[in-house]
């Protein structure tokens, strides 16, 4: 190309995604830079193309900033971003008003999800696990081939190499290409079926890059072709079960420090004397040359195999075969007889001892706690890929075979938020099905979710009340869900608005069973009902609300607290003048009883019945 052939530069800026800095409150914002080289007809000569990242920093952003405000003041000072990504940058700085503030290096991968806490405007989330370790370094798409030459190292390679093909997932524009390399996907699902015990981190990378492909159904067929879902139950499965090992090894070392038994000296000599029986049965089989002596010491010899063409016996602690030198055995034996008066021990001091056991706890359960932070980001991606392919009824019986059901199960058991609410909205989904239902109830689900239900997660609980409702369809867990003591925390949720439409039908169906309706008399449910039921708006009943009081009505105490403090003549006043079918209904359930009845004496009921231009006279408000 002649110089002067150049005549012209243009540059394109192409706006990509945006996302939240993972330590700092700042935006990030993705965009490609191309720019070209002009001749003088207009047509491109040269031309370049470069990612590159622009970090808004958020100085003034605090627990009081206005959101709306701050976003629109931001995509207004900002050329990159889009006047119609006001409400996504709004959604972004929300996240960082609320995040805590101590995030470092290897977080929890975030997830799109409908209840997520964590928004973003792709399938990316915060720094994966390893890319601490890469951070220097960013990623190329048109560096492909060598990052998928890592893959055929060692384990720190492969790590590095992984986490840099994340970069390219976490980026939707790359997984139609990405999809397509069938280079790039068979070493992945090689490396991960060959080398998924060998590092949590690279396990969690490989993971996490298919489930970038299974967040769009149009890529479900690759993870479907590697066989990714088989090989991440495998995982699951292991890392609860490698989960249980470490937690039973740190409870029996707890135990011991707490128990405070240390080994006493005797209990530590290194070679201290024999038993006197065994030396009087040694010493009479010597001056007998009885086979007493030979059987002895044969219960001795070592059983670690010898090598090849070596026929000799080897022996344990200096006590030689019977086959050898006489001589030799008897000063062995006389030794034995006449030990010396200071035997070689290994004396240990308790205190020192305690000590050193305590220690040690404390250095296990550090490493335990590190472990657990590793093991739920492996676990919630590995739940999560499962999740969006699982759409497919067929792939989700599949799983079911496999005993998803136990492993989410298991799960329920640990204490990190985001993977119990990703669990929870697993076994929620399974729970649309008899069979899984079965398998809850056979695994004791319901008896794991009160525990949840404590948690002080708002997302948390509301998922786990959408399980529950799903599970109160069969008798049997209602039953369970009333002998486990469920009854006073739902009542209690009553009063948050987020939770009040799901927990009213939770309890209309516990309300069903005429065992339970007299367990509500010990809440606060009936006075609750009935004040949501007055003060509600006339023309929009709530008919889960109604459902629930005719049923408690047909319990007489029950009935009894819904016409105390004049209750009753507001119930009747709202029937009549809106003609609403339900609540008379209600209102026949609670004259069946003989210590209600006479409520009902001082209320003209037959005029107002018959009278249809004003059906409520007479009766007071």
């Amino acid at each position: 190309m002649q110089s002067e052939d150049a005549r012209y530069l243009k540059r394109k800026i192409r706006s990509r995604s945006i996302d939240v800095h993972p330590t700092e409150k700042a935006l990030v914002v993705n965009y490609e830079l191309e720019a070209l080289i002009l001749g003088d007809l207009g047509d491109p000569l040269l031309g370049d193309r470069k990612d590159c990242q622009k970090i808004i920093r958020l100085k003034s952003l605090n627990e009081d900033t206005n959101c709306a405000a701050l976003a629109k003041e931001v995509v207004g000072k900002c050329s990159l971003i889009h006047p119609s990504k006001v409400e996504e940058v709004q959604q972004l700085i929300y996240y960082l008003q609320n995040r805590k503030d101590a995030t470092s290096g290897s977080s929890v991968p975030a997830m799109e999800q409908s209840d997520s806490s964590r928004p973003s405007s792709s399938c990316s989330g915060t720094d994966s696990p390893s890319s601490s370790t890469v951070a220097a370094e960013k990623a190329n798409i048109n560096n492909i081939e060598g990052y998928v030459e890592l893959l055929y190292e060692n384990i720190p390679e492969k790590v590095a190499g992984s986490a840099l093909i994340l970069q390219l997932a976490r980026n939707p524009d790359n997984l139609e290409e990405l999809g397509s390399n069938d280079a790039v996907l068979s070493a992945l699902s090689r490396v991960l079926r060959e080398d998924w015990k060998k590092s949590i981190e690279l396990s969690t990378n490989i993971v996490y890059i298919f489930f970038c492909f299974s967040t769009y159904s149009q890529f479900h067929h690759v993870i479907l072709q590697y066989k990714v879902g088989s090989l991440c139950m495998e995982v699951i499965d292991y890392e609860l079960r490698r989960y249980d090992q470490w937690k039973d090894d740190l409870e029996i070392r707890r135990r011991k420090c707490e128990s405070g038994n240390v080994p006493s000296q005797a209990q530590t000599q290194v070679h201290g004397p024999m038993s006197a029986d065994l030396r009087r049965r040694v010493s009479d089989g010597l001056n007998s040359h009885s086979t007493e002596i030979s059987s002895e010491l044969r219960r001795t010899v070592s059983h670690i195999p010898i090598a090849s063409g070596d026929n000799r016996r080897r022996t344990v602690d200096g006590v030689h075969s019977a086959g050898e030198n006489w001589e030799s055995r008897r000063r062995q034996l006389e030794g034995i007889s006449n030990p010396p008066t200071n035997p070689v021990t290994a004396v240990v001091d308790p205190k020192e001892e305690l000590k050193r056991l305590k220690e040690d706890f404390e250095k296990m359960k550090r490493k335990f706690q590190n472990f657990i932070k590793k093991q739920d980001q492996l676990l919630r991606v590995s739940f999560y890929l499962l999740l969006n392919i699982a759409e497919d009824t067929r792939v989700e019986d599949k799983m079911r075979k496999k005993n998803i059901t136990g492993m989410l199960t298991k799960t329920l058991d640990r204490d990190n938020a985001d993977l119990l609410i990703l669990v929870v909205t697993f076994l929620k989904k399974l729970s649309l099905f008899k069979e899984n239902v079965d398998d809850m109830s056979d695994l004791n689900v319901v008896e794991k979710l009160p525990r949840i239900l404590m948690m002080n997660n708002s997302d948390l609980i509301h998922m786990t009340l959408k399980l529950l409702l799903n599970l109160s369809f069969t008798l049997l867990l209602r039953e369970r869900m009333v002998r486990i003591g469920f009854l006073p925390k739902l009542v209690s949720l009553l009063n948050e608005q987020r939770h009040e439409s799901v927990v009213l039908k939770i309890l209309y169906h516990l309300s069903m069973d005429d065992r339970c309706k007299s367990m509500f008399t010990y809440t606060d449910c009936v006075p609750m009902a009935m004040k949501m039921l007055l003060e509600g708006p006339e023309d929009d009943v709530n008919l889960e609300l109604v459902a629930l009081c005719i049923n408690l009505a047909i319990n007489k105490r029950n009935a009894q607290i819904m016409v105390e403090d004049n209750r009753l003549g507001c119930l009747m006043a709202r029937a009549f003048r809106n003609q609403d079918s339900l609540i008379m209904k209600m209102i026949r359930n609670i004259a069946m009883h003989e210590g209600t009845k006479q409520n009902f004496v001082a209320f003209q009921v037959v005029p107002a019945v018959t009278r249809g231009c004003d059906p409520w006279k007479g009766i007071p408000a």
